[in-house]
């Protein structure tokens, strides 16, 4: 399985530091994983981890999405990325899960309702616990949705 990783945030000590950690935890599964982050000081960390590809250094949702190459599911990270997650899922398919966020803000901005309408599944910001995410991702990516025949064609 291929996870793609995006975390659009300039990094704070603690939810940069939490991506990092969960990156280099799966990293040590031997996940292989793709990263798109904004920070450079989060890439570099994480460019020297055997399992995972860094991406160039993005700052907009749209440049995330064309710079993800072909994954199995996509975890999106702040609500930055959430939009990368959301276009992904409506134009390639590719099934996304969420690091949890604020629900009650959430629901009163219908593009981010919209995104947690359609996230294959939400993980605890603070859960590293690998065995529980890994079955996150097997889930949303084994609910891959497929696109009817002749909605590609054209």
């Amino acid at each position: 399985m291929k996870v793609g990783q995006i975390y659009l945030e300039r990094a704070s000590a603690g939810r940069g530091g939490r991506f990092s950690a969960l990156v280099e935890l799966l990293d040590r599964l031997a996940i292989e994983q793709h990263v798109l982050v904004a920070d450079a000081a989060i890439a570099r960390r994480l460019d020297a981890a055997p399992y995972v590809t860094v991406g160039p250094i993005v700052r907009t949702p749209v440049m995330a999405y064309c710079l993800m190459p072909d994954v199995d599911v996509v975890h999106v990270h702040d609500e930055k990325s959430e939009k990368a997650g959301l276009l992904l899922m409506l134009t390639r398919s590719v099934p996304f899960v969420l690091t949890r966020p604020d629900r009650a803000a959430a629901l009163r901005n219908p593009l981010r309702r919209a995104v947690l309408q359609r996230a294959q599944g939400q993980v605890d910001g603070s859960l590293l616990d690998t065995e529980d995410l890994v079955k996150i991702y097997q889930r949303a990516a084994n609910g891959r949705l497929e696109l009817p025949e002749d909605a590609n064609s054209g």
